[in-house]
């Protein structure tokens, strides 16, 4: 539960009575035939009334000062029945302990208060700003809380809240009593709530006297009572005045900046605080991140709040068109400098407390980095970014630069936004071929253990090889081998997954890469090594990995291969190209197993189809052929070869029916040129003697 605002006594504002309570005033008692009052009839109700008429009854000075020693009694009697505690002395309510019975003494005590309030009011009396604060100082108790909702108290400073003309002295109270009584004590949020008095409330933010009491008082609404509160503060306009107040710095002490942050911060998810939020929000929230003497934990509120208004495209926008995003950049760049990294820390020296605190900070500054990143990542990737910011554009080249830093955010922020930016082949081109951004990427993924890193830089590395221009020179490279770590990485399946993508990516249409991924792990003839190759590595993490995604990108890495060494016009001399052929199937005799797996899974058809097409290329191969026939030494293959050439589907009992279900024109294409593909790879095996299925095909009929 977050902490809530005790709203203590400020500093003396506006007109009071200076009368001090003594035991030798007689107390006023309403309704007494011994006084000289004008008896007011009390409110039978402790719904709001609502204030009116203020001062349209005359009382003496001495009955004012009577009927405030009557109010003031009523606390007394009740602290002295529960052993002589004072009105403004602190006590748990957990050391209560028989708090139900004095719960109830504390009810029956403030039965008529609301009635001696109503009466100060009507006749404007001259001790109700003292009386009130009495009542705002009892408020600090969180045992007087609930009486105060139960029994109008609460109601009656409310109404203040909704009345116009009002003077600060008196306005300050009430703010302190709704704020305390509204602490941790969700049933008086609720009566706030369904007074409707919440906009009377946020328009104390305009007063520059009150708005050290408003927006603690705000606060204690707020928080931990989300849909009620939260929600209606936000429908009431919150998000607009607390940015309108940070925008006009009209507020004093950087606790104060903390409880605006922070409640700004619990109603901007909600839709109706981003709408009305003004336009120059980001603009509001970066000027106060800025400076250079504000608390870690408001920089990150802040931050927060940023990001938060940063789901909205209307701010997205504007963030590119004022050419904001930089400034954004410059606050996360600075999060390092103003704030120590633990990259950085030797915590040695420090005491274990000490320790603990600044971990805790980092972590803080972690989460909020990666945040802020994850948003300005989604900024970049508007079409209107790319056209404020062009490649050769400083902030473009801040980004290149970040790519080689030691903070692996940044490098992370800036593996994220360029790939946003390469769209184009041309954008692509231009990276590659001029700008080199694959050295740092490399170097990224051959030291980097941070599995952000890792899965930023593969993927924009991915993205950037799509271009054939581009496979051509990364594949110059140390891609291969760099690859080859990231599949061996067991405890990131993640970046084994990427790594897998990536190398699908790189050899698709290319035969120069094929041959990379086909070199041997050692020159060395007589190296047991020198009989593997880059490809054995991928195939056995195709065994070793149970992640589907990783199995899948394999095996459309060998049809990507197939495609290229069945090519009816080969790149190269026949004989360098049937060499590459022979090694191929002759190093790789399991490289026809994660085919069998794309044919023998019914959950994305077009695999499964891919799958039988490359069935039929291998097949064309004699040796090939064997590696088909090898794999297909299961029924689970052969089940759905046999529906897929008969058109049929096996039941419940292992026999061959017609499927009931109708299918669309384009899964209907799809079956015909399954059922091609598989019928060449039959015709293929047949041809080659080397199939063990065709005692299946015969029983099938």
């Amino acid at each position: 539960m977050a902490a809530q605002n005790d709203i203590s006594k400020p500093s003396r504002s506006g007109t009071t009575a200076n009368a001090t309570p003594g035991s030798n005033v007689t107390p006023f008692v309403q309704g007494s035939a011994a006084t000289n009052t004008t008896h007011i009839p009390t409110p039978t109700t402790s719904a709001s009334l609502g204030l009116k008429d203020r001062g349209i009854t005359e009382l003496s000075k001495t009955q004012q000062q009577q009927m405030f020693s009557s109010l003031y009694a009523i606390f007394e009697r009740a602290e002295e029945s529960e052993g002589g505690v004072g009105v403004r002395e602190l006590r748990p309510v957990s050391d209560t302990a028989d708090y139900d019975g004095r719960y109830d003494h504390r009810l029956e005590a403030l039965r008529d208060v609301r009635g001696t309030l109503d009466q100060m009011w009507w006749c404007n009396s001259d001790f109700l700003v003292t009386a009130a604060e009495v009542l705002a100082d009892g408020s600090r108790d969180p045992k007087w809380r609930k009486p105060f909702g139960e029994t109008g108290v609460l109601y009656f400073f409310l109404d203040i809240l909704g009345t116009d003309r009002v003077e600060d002295g008196l306005m300050t109270q009430a703010l302190r009593l709704v704020g305390n009584s509204c602490a941790d004590t969700d049933e008086n949020r609720q009566r706030l709530v369904d007074s409707g008095c919440f906009p009377a409330l946020i328009k104390q933010l305009n007063n520059a006297v009150l708005v050290s009491i408003a927006v603690p008082a705000i606060f204690n609404v707020c928080t931990d009572f989300g849909e009620p509160g939260q929600q209606q503060a936000a429908s009431d306009g919150l998000s607009h005045e607390l940015i309108s107040l940070l925008a006009s710095r009209n507020f004093d002490g950087d606790g104060l900046l903390g409880y605006i942050c922070r409640s700004l911060e619990l109603i901007l998810p909600f839709p109706q605080a981003l709408a009305s939020a003004p336009d120059d929000s980001t603009e509001v929230l970066m000027g106060h991140a800025s400076a250079q003497t504000i608390s870690l934990t408001d920089f990150s509120t802040l931050v927060n709040c940023f990001v938060l208004l940063l789901q909205d495209t209307r701010f997205q926008s504007r963030l590119i068109a004022k050419h904001s995003f930089e400034r954004a950049l410059t606050i996360l760049v600075e999060s390092y400098s103003r704030f120590t990294d633990s990259e950085e820390l030797d915590l040695a020296h420090l005491s274990l407390t000490a320790q603990t605190e600044r971990l805790e900070d980092e972590q803080l500054l972690h989460g909020m980095r990666d945040s802020l990143i994850q948003v300005l990542s989604d900024v970049s990737a508007l079409p209107e970014f790319s056209a404020v910011y062009p490649l050769q554009s400083p902030l473009i080249g801040s980004l290149r630069v970040w790519l080689s830093v030691p903070q692996t955010q940044l490098q992370t922020c800036a593996c994220v936004m360029l790939g946003n930016v390469a769209r184009s082949d041309e954008t692509c081109r231009t990276m590659v071929q001029n700008y080199r951004v694959h050295e740092p990427l490399l170097l990224a993924l051959e030291a980097s253990n941070d599995s952000q890193v890792l899965h930023a830089a593969s993927g924009f590395l991915k993205n950037l090889v799509v271009l054939a221009e581009n496979k051509i020179t990364v594949g110059k490279t140390r891609i291969i081998r760099v690859l080859a770590r990231l599949w061996s990485l067991e405890t990131l399946p993640q970046i084994q997954y990427a790594g897998a993508s990536l190398a699908r990516q790189l050899i698709t249409g290319s035969y120069r890469n094929i041959q990379g991924l086909l070199v041997p792990l050692s020159a060395d003839p007589d190296s047991p090594a020198h009989s593997r190759t880059y490809l054995s590595l991928l195939l056995v993490l195709y065994e070793k990995t149970d992640q589907v995604s990783t199995r899948t990108e394999i095996a459309r890495t060998i049809t990507a291969i197939c495609r290229i060494l069945n090519s009816a016009h080969p790149p190269v001399a026949v004989d360098d190209f049937e060499e590459t052929v022979h090694r191929f199937y002759s190093l790789h005799k399991e490289v026809a197993r994660p085919l069998a797996s794309m044919v023998s899974q019914s959950q994305w058809p077009v695999v499964r189809s891919e799958g039988w097409f490359a069935f039929a290329l291998m097949a064309k191969n004699q040796e090939g052929a064997a590696a088909v026939s090898h794999a297909m030494h299961n029924f689970a293959v052969i089940r759905p070869l046999i529906e897929t050439v008969t058109g049929k589907s096996f039941n419940g009992h292992g026999a061959l029916e017609t499927p009931e279900a109708e299918l669309d024109q384009r899964q209907v294409e799809m079956k015909r040129r399954d059922r091609e593909n598989a019928m060449v790879l039959i015709s293929e095996l047949l041809r080659f003697r080397v199939s063990p299925i065709f005692n299946y095909l015969r029983a099938s009929g």
